[in-house]
């Protein structure tokens, strides 16, 4: 298991962002092409609210190597940063994995995809990501960090204001667009 704590940043320079992440010493570690495929079940609501399964396919053309793994995020809090305990296992055959899925009755599998670069950023992870335009038009910055502490550093060096700080789940910010 391992744990993740994380938030998003809205800001109206995005690459402006990524631009200044490099300037100040970020260096790229992945270029993935994402595809992200939610699991849930028709017949009853096995998975907490807050909870998710997904399978994960990823092509990152930066280190030329294309990875699937199936993933638990079990979110423990939200308050100032996203906490989730990550559980993750790798796997080949993606085509018996959703066999096997439908099998148990985990047979609504919706597909997403986004394109993400990431970078090492003071022992963080800076992950940019853009989703296709009809599941999510607005990109977004991802930091994952150790602590809050670790967190209000990252955000202090590269200048960014409490008010651009999210904590909301992709669900979450679908959810409101949505609604609107």
């Amino acid at each position: 298991m391992e744990k993740e704590l994380e938030c998003k940043i809205f800001t109206d320079d995005f690459n402006g962002l990524m631009e200044k992440a490099i300037d100040l010493g970020a260096v790229m570690i992945a270029h993935e092409i994402q595809e992200n495929i939610l699991i849930e079940s028709d017949d009853f609501d096995l998975i907490e609210n807050t909870d998710y399964l997904r399978i994960r396919i990823s092509e990152d053309i930066y280190n030329n190597k294309k990875t699937k793994y199936l993933t638990y995020k079990k979110k423990i809090n939200d308050t100032n940063v996203r906490h989730y305990d990550e559980y993750t296992i790798k796997f080949d055959n993606e085509e018996n994995l959703k066999q096997i899925l439908k099998f148990v009755k985990l047979d609504k599998q919706s597909s997403s995809k986004k394109e993400r670069k990431s970078f090492l950023f003071m022992d963080a992870r800076l992950d940019f990501d853009r989703w296709d335009e009809d599941f999510y038009p607005y990109p977004y910055l991802e930091i994952e960090v150790k602590n809050e502490e670790h967190l209000e550093n990252v955000l202090n060096k590269l200048e960014i204001r409490k008010h651009q700080v999210s904590t909301e789940s992709i669900s979450d910010l679908r959810s409101k667009l949505q609604k609107d």
